[in-house]
């Protein structure tokens, strides 16, 4: 073999190659990560593999031998075990040199702890990672257990999933915990209004903590008796204790945000306040397991699908505009906060750079939706610079980040934010701007025309 010269006159320098037979590569991508950074665990190949198949009481469980992962063997099978005596059976039967990989389910986080705790290796996968495999095989928990356990042997897990901290996870109980109120107070109020109007009786269109008293104020003035009222005293007693809930909730949140910088910091993009900047950051929490910004505005699902079928295409025209539709993939609770911040942009800041951008979207025949929807990308692709610790380019958004944080004083109270440190509203948002705006240079506006 020539390493060099033109092969029509003869090579110059001849080199050889030589080929021996060496062992094919292991099929085996040892814990991918979506960040692509391998901690020091997943450098060292477990010898045996188990699947778990998890319920609500019960496990099933896989246990295979991986050293030849063209040839794995099945070392053994526990084909029912009850969740409550779960580290007994896997310290009396699974080897500690394994992977333990759990379906993600409702109690798969809580199981991997426990295992971690055990010592085991115990990494969580998506619940779709089996779909379209084996459906023609009967169904059972050890069937689905054995599939895992193959599918990592085979390398068709290219990743696990992200679990996040325990102050995050509370995090997010707490958002999960909000949602649910308010819902629960929505239906409540709905229902109030829906029994004034079947009976006719004057509708309370007051909201918020004086709802429950203008109500009250009506079954006495109109001399309401019978079971109505009783139904009516009923649904006033649950809208009040929801209401406080909800406040309650919103002062926790707040309190929260206010010893998290990267809450705060979130609150200096338009339509951002507290909901959005505590739900987004609880969600995401570490920034750089998203690489690009782009990635993260696809897991908000505010990315385009790039191939569509004709009826996807047709059904987003119905629904305004021409383009390819959204990804339904992803988590809606971000792409909700996004959205409704994309509103608030064109509503109430439409004089900031990002509300000029999208009413120019708009006279030039863009649908309102699409708009909305862009300009929520745009926000959560900010948002990913803030949260990877980016300052702040310049000063545009100042003065309506000092309003928010007077107004963010306010949700927590005078009382709690005196025991903080901060003895006024004017001063904790000048602290809160210095901290976010300081480093920047205060622009001086010319005096001539």
């Amino acid at each position: 073999m020539s390493a060099g010269g033109n092969h029509l006159l003869g090579a110059k320098d001849p080199g050889y190659l030589y080929a021996t037979l060496q062992q094919p590569p292991t099929p085996i991508r040892d814990s991918i990560r979506k960040d692509n950074i391998m901690d020091e665990k997943s450098q060292v190949r477990p010898t045996y593999i188990v699947g778990v198949d998890a319920h609500s009481k019960k496990l099933a469980i896989s246990i295979w031998d991986g050293t030849d992962p063209w040839h794995p063997i099945l070392h053994s099978e526990i084909k029912s075990c009850e969740i409550n005596a779960m580290e007994k059976t896997f310290e009396r039967h699974v080897p500690l040199d394994s992977i333990v990989i759990i379906e993600a389910s409702t109690n798969s986080r809580m199981l991997k702890i426990r295992l971690d705790e055990l010592g085991f290796r115990a990494e969580i996968v998506r619940s779709d990672i089996l779909e379209k495999k084996e459906k023609k095989r009967k169904i059972r928990d050890i069937q689905d257990a054995r599939n895992l356990a193959l599918a990592y042997i085979k390398g068709n897990i290219q990743e696990f999933v992200w679990m996040s901290s325990d102050e995050y996870d509370q995090y997010k109980d707490i958002h999960f915990a909000y949602r649910d109120t308010v819902k629960e107070l929505t239906r409540i109020s709905n229902r109030i209004w829906s029994i004034c109007s079947q009976k006719g009786y004057k509708l309370p269109i007051r909201a918020g903590a004086t709802k429950a008293a203008s109500i009250r104020e009506m079954i006495k003035e109109l001399n309401i008796s019978g079971f109505a009222k009783t139904r009516l005293e009923m649904l006033i007693k649950d809208y009040e204790y929801l209401y406080n809930r909800r406040e309650e909730l919103d002062r926790m949140m707040a309190e929260i945000a206010i010893s998290n910088d990267k809450m705060l910091g979130l609150m200096q993009l338009p339509g951002f306040y507290l909901h959005a900047a505590f739900v987004i950051q609880a969600i995401v929490e570490d920034p750089k397991r998203f690489s690009t910004a782009s990635k993260l505005a696809a897991y908000s699902a505010l990315s385009p699908i790039l191939n569509t079928s004709g009826e996807e295409e047709e059904r987003a025209r119905i629904k305004g505009g021409p383009g390819k539709p959204l990804d339904t993939a992803g988590r809606h609770d971000l792409k909700f906060y996004c959205c409704e911040a994309g509103q608030t942009v064109l509503n109430l800041a439409y004089n900031t750079k990002l509300g000029k951008w999208g009413w120019s979207m708009i006279n030039k025949g863009k649908p309102k939706n699409k708009v909305v929807c862009a300009i929520g990308r745009k926000l959560i692709t900010y948002a990913w610079h803030i949260m990877m610790g980016h300052s702040a380019p310049n000063r545009d958004g100042e003065a309506m980040f000092k309003r928010k944080m007077i107004r963010l004083f306010s949700e927590v109270g005078k009382t709690r934010m005196n025991e903080l440190g901060y003895k006024s509203r004017a001063e904790f948002a000048e602290i809160m701007t210095k901290k976010f705006y300081g480093h920047l240079q205060i622009e001086i506006k010319s005096a001539m025309p």
